[in-house]
């Protein structure tokens, strides 16, 4: 339920500002109120929504200043996991080569680019041991999501994010983990920039 929830308010089904009831939204989805109530409550603890005490929720406007805190710490954060991960082996590494290459063609389809990104990154990571961590930044991806969305939609373009992910890579292959973080968080960087730009 919450997955459903969260990817209607990503895609913009639920716009900023929109009213979200839960006697509402289980009959639309067929359920009964407490799956739906909880995971509105959840999303509503991760920012996501707006609890509004006897009136429902509503889905929190985009802020510039929240994708720029959450963007800063994510950066942070998945440099960690990166570091932990020690040396990324050649499938990974050939894995995350494939995955920029379908990024790069995509002309069009921002759910799609943005389901791409974030498996790079998963895919990046992967070789961090600490689910802790990892359960971390899955969390916080739910603020840059929902920003990429808007903005892809409005936008009418994919992201330049390719090229950074390009050298990302190539400071992998040269086991420079050193200069893969710093490239990393100019990648968050350059992103919580242009988005920032653009709310």
């Amino acid at each position: 339920m919450y997955r459903q929830l969260l990817d209607r308010i990503a895609r913009g089904d639920l716009p900023p500002g929109a009213r979200v009831r839960d006697t509402q939204m289980a009959s639309q989805l067929g359920v009964s109120r407490t799956p739906v109530r909880e995971a509105l409550l959840r999303l509503a603890r991760e920012g996501v929504l707006d609890a509004d005490m006897g009136r429902g929720f509503s889905v929190r406007a985009l802020d510039a200043s929240e994708m720029r805190e959450t963007g800063a710490i994510l950066s942070k954060l998945e440099g960690l996991a990166l570091e932990l991960s020690g040396e990324i082996p050649a499938g990974r590494l050939a894995e995350l080569v494939a995955i920029d290459r379908e990024l790069a063609g995509i002309r069009g389809d921002p759910d799609r680019c943005i389901d791409l990104d974030e498996q790079w990154h998963r895919t990046l990571l992967q070789g961090c041991a600490n689910q802790r961590l990892l359960s971390m930044i899955s969390t916080l991806w739910q603020v840059p999501r929902r920003y990429m969305r808007a903005y892809l939609r409005d936008a009418g373009r994919v992201s330049l994010s390719t090229q950074h992910h390009a050298r990302i890579i190539e400071a992998l292959r040269q086991n420079d983990l050193a200069a893969a973080g710093r490239r990393f968080s100019h990648h968050w960087q350059r992103g919580i920039e242009e988005l920032g730009a653009w709310i």
